[in-house]
Parts: structure tokens; C-alpha cells; sequence
């Protein structure tokens, strides 16, 4: 009895890790010294001042973070050979908005290395190190699930405006996810005017409630905490296609959907 019961608690997966972010205007500080273990992580981020989304990204050999400072403006300037340079060199585990009264909650399962947490509104960065043996851990709790496919999204069953979804890239190209409450009246014909139209200021129909997660890579999946009003909701990506340079959505990567 007491050789089985060992045997049960050595296979039985160890919690998942909670490490908070603090970003401002000029600076991303993870966990106490930029350095956490590996293995699946709930990660809160938090700031004092300002607008602010976290991504976590991870640099393939042979790619650099110089090379990704010369080529992501020039990638959501609709430039094709530098969108094609970051997709291919970069792999991104996820992310979160967050500002002064929304703390934001996002996972990822980190193998050991170094990683660079960037904020894109800022654009502060921290190198982060990553160490410790990879063992499996619990999985962070969610009650939804999106996938994000090539220019399209597939919500199953009822997305809740508070608690964690699960979001999985299984499109070839990485994507992110932007929230943004529309009136219960808006339609698809007139969400594709107003792209068809350049998709340029706040159209009458968008509402106050938004909410942005960090990019993800094909294959990568994290959890994103909503804390949303109930309604309905366009969901979009807006990273730049490698094919044609323009942003997701005006190829068509939006959707109405409902948060209950």
C-alpha cells in the first residue's frame, strides 16, 4: 500500500507556476530577477500607469533580437520579406493587455532558455531566463475555447466575458485576438463595410469594452482571462499577412461572436 500510493504521488502533475509582470513606460520586470522556472505559468500583469499588451517571444537560431527591432515596423508597414523574416525567426508563446484598473492573466508552457517579454504599446523589454527541468504540470483551469485558424476563428461552446479561454493557433501564420464590444444590432454587412472602407476611426456601432491578447505562434497555445461586460463582440487579428502584407482582418479574420 504505501509502494503504490509513492507511485501515485510521483506521476501526479506538479501545479502550475504564477509569476507576476510589472510593466511601466520604460521597463518589464518578471517574477523578482527576470529569471523563473520552467514549465506551464499563470502569469499576472500589472502596471500603475498607461495602456499596455505583453508578449512573451523566443528567437529561432540564426535570428536575433536586432534583427527583430530593424524588422517589426517595417512587418505592420506591410512589408512582406520582413513579415516573413519574424514569423519564421520568432516563436510567440502568448500574452495579455493590461492597465491601472485590469490586471491581466494569460498562460504559456515555457521549455528552459531565454525569452524576451515585450511590450508592444511601450515597446520596454526585459530578457528573461527560463531554467529548471520541464515536468508536467496542471493545466490552468479555462471555460472556453478558441481556436485561431488562416483567417478565421472558431469559437466552441459558450465563451464566458469573465474567466479564462483557452486560445490554440492552429493556422500557419502567428495571430493575436483583439475583443471589442459592438452594439447588440451590428451586423456582419456592416462590420464588412467598414473594413471594406479602410476600417479607419470608431465606427457608430462599437461600444466602450475592449480587450487585447498577445500574439500567438502556429502550434502554441495559452489561456487569456476575460473580465468583459456580457454582449456581443467582433473579435479580429491584425497581424500582417505574409503573403500580402496587409493586416488579418481585411482578409477576413473577424467574427461576431457572443460573451455570456
Amino acid at each position: 500500500t504505501v509502494s503504490t500510493t509513492g507511485a501515485q504521488a510521483a506521476t501526479k502533475p506538479a501545479p502550475y507556476h504564477v509569476v507576476t509582470i510589472h510593466v511601466n513606460n520604460h521597463r518589464v520586470l518578471v517574477g523578482k530577477n527576470n529569471t523563473i522556472p520552467a514549465g506551464r505559468t499563470l502569469f499576472r500583469v500589472v502596471t500603475h500607469q498607461g495602456d499596455h499588451i505583453m508578449n512573451i517571444v523566443r528567437f529561432r537560431k540564426g535570428y536575433s533580437i536586432a534583427q527583430f527591432g530593424q524588422d517589426i515596423n517595417k512587418a505592420f508597414s506591410g512589408n512582406v520579406a520582413a513579415i516573413k523574416r519574424v514569423d519564421a525567426g520568432s516563436v510567440f508563446n502568448g500574452g495579455s493587455e493590461t492597465n491601472p484598473r485590469q490586471m491581466g492573466e494569460f498562460s504559456a508552457n515555457l521549455r528552459p532558455g531565454r525569452y524576451w517579454f515585450l511590450d508592444q504599446n511601450s515597446r520596454a523589454i526585459a530578457p528573461v531566463k527560463v531554467v529548471g527541468k520541464l515536468v508536467p504540470n496542471t493545466a490552468v483551469p479555462t471555460t472556453g475555447l478558441i481556436d485561431l485558424f488562416t483567417y478565421g476563428f472558431g469559437p466552441e461552446g459558450r465563451i464566458r466575458h469573465k474567466g479564462m479561454t483557452l486560445i490554440r493557433n492552429r493556422a500557419d501564420q502567428p495571430h493575436f485576438i483583439e475583443f471589442q464590444q459592438v452594439k447588440q444590432s451590428t451586423t456582419a454587412a456592416q462590420v464588412r463595410r467598414f473594413i471594406k472602407k479602410g476600417g479607419q476611426g470608431q465606427p457608430p456601432w462599437a461600444l466602450k469594452a475592449s480587450w487585447g491578447s498577445g500574439v500567438l505562434s502556429p502550434t502554441q497555445i495559452s489561456a487569456l482571462a476575460l473580465n468583459l461586460p456580457k454582449g456581443k463582440y467582433l473579435v479580429a487579428c491584425f497581424w500582417p499577412d505574409f503573403n500580402t502584407g496587409m493586416p488579418h482582418i481585411f482578409m477576413g479574420m473577424w467574427k461576431l461572436i457572443q460573451l455570456t
